[in-house]
């Protein structure tokens, strides 16, 4: 049996590689010890000059961290919530808070999906490269859950419209619209990946400027023709810029012979209520807070999820059973009150995630 991360090291350079393809490199809690294990080494060892992290396949670098698993053994456990369910969102935010930290460069080569638990794992780096197979969706809400792993506080810093769009419909955007959101720092066309990560390796770059140089040589312009943005931005950011839910409905289903909007609505009414209005809550905190602060928050928030939450729901429905018929508890908007919203935010005292530098 292939292990499900690999690690090598090569000239200098640290190569992480997610290595599920058949799970589009979905994360699970021993991947993410494993990760965080090695970055803890490889940060003090002065043979290491740079790290690589990417994904196995020509598919996705991570579709997101691997759910139902997490959900059958803690179910398995008598949870939830159990130790494992709190220890791996605990474990996995240490890990992206540490890769926002990093004191060496760190390349993430994001060639394929990349959502949810991938994101953490990639978008908080030095170095963020796409290709035009890259596919970026922070899908939670469809799952009871909310943009976590940094994402959150990645969303909050954009214009309010495009992140709440984002976070709220979990949409999906590819190159050109993530490079002028700056989500991604390069662009380099799939077929030159795997040159600029030999590059790299043979060139053992020891400082982000250096890395920069060696990108440089590969990166180009993305093709505008996958882009959402160009069309849409600014109808998002009129229907998406409100601070409560009610009134994203309401602006979307005024202008519901726009088509593009039509289907935004459509989205939004499948997702669960209270991911909805905690994910709106958080976004528009993140926009003032620090990623540090941000991901403490959202410590809190999955917590809560798990305990009181939709999110073991959602995630059988969407992705177990796949009858794509959760039973959101409330199921309405209108019902999920402004005290059930603040349970999600409520400090955990000394069980709250602790971040040092």
């Amino acid at each position: 049996m292939e292990d499900e991360v690999i690690f090598t090291e090569d000239n200098g350079v640290g190569v992480i590689t997610l290595n599920r393809p058949d799970r589009l490199n979905a994360l699970t809690y021993s991947m993410v010890q494993k990760i965080n294990k090695n970055l803890n080494s490889w940060e003090i060892n002065d043979n290491i000059n740079s790290i690589i992290i990417e994904g196995a396949g020509d598919r996705s670098f991570c579709a997101g961290g691997d759910v139902v698993m997490l959900r059958k053994e803690v179910l398995a456990d008598g949870g939830p919530p159990t130790n494992l369910s709190k220890q791996f969102f605990y474990d996995e935010y240490t890990l992206n808070y540490k890769i926002s930290n990093y004191k060496k460069p760190f390349i993430s080569l994001i060639n394929g999906f990349t959502m949810g638990g991938g994101v953490g794992v990639s978008m908080h780096g030095s170095h963020v490269v796409a290709s035009e197979k890259t596919m970026f969706a922070m899908p939670e809400t469809a799952i009871g859950l909310f943009p976590d792993v940094g994402g959150g506080w990645l969303l909050g810093q954009l214009d309010k419209g495009i992140g709440a769009w984002l976070s709220l419909v979990g949409a999906r955007i590819k190159a050109y619209d993530l490079l002028k959101l700056k989500l991604i720092t390069h662009y380099v066309s799939s077929d030159k990946v795997m040159d600029l990560k030999n590059l790299i390796i043979s060139s053992s770059p020891n400082s982000n400027q250096k890395v920069n140089n060696i990108i440089d040589q590969f990166s180009s312009k993305p093709q505008t023709e996958d882009s959402v943005l160009i069309d849409n931005e600014e109808l998002i950011k009129k229907a998406f810029s409100y601070d409560t839910i009610e009134k994203i409905f309401d602006e979307c289903e005024k202008c519901i012979e726009n088509e593009f909007l039509k289907i935004q609505y459509k989205e939004l009414k499948q997702k669960s209520p209270t991911s909805l209005k905690i994910s709106l809550k958080q976004i528009r905190n993140a926009s003032y807070m620090s990623l540090k602060d941000e991901l403490i928050m959202e410590y809190r928030m999955v917590q809560r999820c798990v305990e009181i939450g939709d999110f073991f729901e959602g995630v059988r429905a969407m992705l177990i059973d796949k009858d794509r018929k959760p039973n959101w508890k409330p199921n309405n908007i209108r019902d999920v009150d402004e005290t059930r919203v603040n349970l999600f935010f409520e400090d955990l005292g000394d069980l709250d995630l602790i971040l040092t530098n």
